[in-house]
């Protein structure tokens, strides 16, 4: 069964004409060079961990240093973004899906990690399935069901699928689910259309939405997507802005420190590139978007 998604009219993104120039702030340490995910704790610790490698956060202050770590007591199997509820509490999205067969997805729920002090800590754990998939993996045409980002809203969490169709359409689904642990069929609750360019240049890696809840921002490889919010309205309905970053690397993991602060990992890869954590301040766009 594939249900129909309430996908909006395709119309691309509105290009910013600014230029967004990421500050590097620091090389991160070995142990965490595939990092992937990112959020930021109210301790000022910038929160990561790799991909598909050891169950380990590892909370980085804003110079790259590694100030604290916490096992868990759980494989990583295609942990991909982090997200912050409004309490505190980290979720670990393990949904990474590149066959778009998998069948165990989940996301771990943990306490505000700056406070855990257990040698080894236990998740509570969130299980879900799309609800409208039934092949794995389904044909070409329909492989939507990949996913490297979600984000926190009140009591529930959007998830933001990683476009692998063939042919590549274009658009992010988005599907909800309850924030506390338990079995769920994960909703399709919305979808937007990010552009009709390459799948690498067009897929959401990692995502975040701003303190005041009035911007989501999605980060690729080369951009990020500003996607303008309003209370009891669905992403769609926002006006989205393509905000070019200059540069391709493996972004993939993203965080706003403030309403206008963004910081940015991206993945160690052939040795050389990427493997950094930058910032990026959003104050001169976001006031002139408003």
């Amino acid at each position: 069964m594939q249900l129909a998604c309430s996908q909006p009219e395709p119309l691309q993104p509105d290009v910013l004409k600014h230029t967004a120039t990421l500050k590097m702030i620091a090389s991160l340490p070995k142990n965490v060079a595939e990092a992937s995910g990112l959020e930021i704790t109210s301790s000022g610790l910038l929160w990561t961990h790799n991909d598909d490698r050891f169950p380990v956060l590892y909370g980085c202050d804003t110079l790259g240093n590694v100030a604290k770590v916490v096992h868990l007591n759980h494989s990583n199997n295609g942990w991909e973004d982090l997200t912050q509820d409004e309490d505190g509490n980290l979720y670990i999205g393990a949904f990474g899906n590149n066959k778009n067969d998998r069948r165990n997805l989940s996301i771990l729920k943990l306490p505000q990690p700056d406070k855990i002090t257990d040698r080894v800590f236990n998740a509570e754990l969130i299980e879900f399935t799309y609800e409208d998939q039934d092949e794995f993996p389904p044909p070409p045409t329909h492989r939507n069901f990949d996913a490297d980002a979600f984000v926190s809203i009140g009591d529930s969490l959007y998830i933001f699928t990683k476009n692998r169709t063939e042919p590549f359409t274009g658009y992010t689904k988005i599907y909800r689910l309850p924030s506390s642990p338990g079995k769920y069929r994960a909703t399709l609750y919305d979808s937007i259309y990010l552009g009709n360019g390459s799948m690498m240049e067009n897929w959401v890696t990692s995502a975040d939405i701003s303190p005041d809840r009035e911007w989501l921002a999605l980060l690729s490889h080369d951009r990020i997507w500003l996607v303008k919010t309003a209370p009891g309205k669905r992403f769609s309905a926002g006006q989205i802005f393509s905000l070019n970053l200059g540069a391709i690397s493996h972004k993939a993991g993203l965080c706003f420190a403030s309403n206008t602060l963004v910081y940015i990992v991206d993945e160690l890869e052939f040795g050389f590139l990427g493997g950094k954590l930058y910032s990026l301040d959003l104050t001169e766009i976001l006031h002139d978007l408003d």
